[in-house]
């Protein structure tokens, strides 16, 4: 069986209480958490216990293994991203699935729609082996001490994940200007080789429609503006 973990804290340095932000009517952690149903994994969200070092989320990530001995991988994903690209996560399992690795995991200029798959018996060494900032961080010792199978479908990095008041806003907005971004539609992913190859790219003006065919992405010019000099692609398509 595998879990989807939705990491979550109240705290913070940059933006404390984000979690709890109001995006269209519903928190961030709320949407967040809507993403992730759509996955079609079962899902728990990891708050700090009473006590706890809010640092050490591995800890928090240990206790759940030793409580659901019958989940054998996890699925992490971050509160801080509810711009989150089902389609990507769910490749991301499938890629899981198929074998051949104990970690799969998006690089960081796939920031906002970070998701990573790791097997219990990962997070098991992890939790003998990581020591201080590599507890806060998770997965930073799976990524420098294993093999893993990393996933960009980013030609130009991105920026998406809510970091500070800017990201809220940026968020609020893409939320209020496209509905299905706000719903949760996969942006079409499009290869150079075939479509679905592994070389796929994100085409952020688009949305994959779940009935056919693609849809404008209202969102595009907020994007890019969100980038600035820094982001550049055009739509694949």
């Amino acid at each position: 069986m595998i879990l989807t973990v939705i990491q979550a804290r109240d705290g913070g340095t940059r933006l404390p209480g984000k979690i709890r932000a109001d995006i269209c009517g519903q928190t961030m952690l709320a949407r967040v958490a809507e993403r992730v149903s759509l996955i079609g994994l079962p899902f728990v969200v990891a708050m700090p216990h009473p006590g706890d070092d809010e640092k050490d989320v591995l800890t928090r990530f240990v206790r759940l293994a030793r409580r659901n001995p019958f989940v054998d991988a996890f699925v992490r994903i971050t509160a801080d991203c509810p711009l989150l690209d089902v389609s990507l996560a769910g490749y991301c399992v499938n890629v899981y699935r198929a074998g051949g690795t104990d970690f799969v995991g998006t690089t960081p200029e796939m920031d906002g729609l970070d998701c990573e798959v790791f097997s219990r018996t990962t997070l098991l060494a992890c939790d003998l082996a990581a020591h201080g900032r590599a507890r806060e961080h998770v997965t930073r010792w799976m990524r420098k001490n294993l093999s893993p199978t990393l996933v960009n479908w980013a030609p130009e990095p991105l920026r998406w994940s809510v970091d500070d008041a800017e990201g809220l806003e940026f968020v609020r907005s893409v939320y209020a200007s496209c509905a299905r971004c706000a719903s949760g539609v996969p942006h079409h992913t499009n290869a150079s080789s075939s479509i679905g190859g592994r070389d796929r790219t994100l085409c952020v003006d688009l949305h994959d429609l779940v009935e056919g065919g693609l849809a404008e992405c209202q969102a595009a010019d907020i994007l890019r503006t969100r980038m600035g000099a820094k982001w550049k692609y055009e739509s694949m398509a």
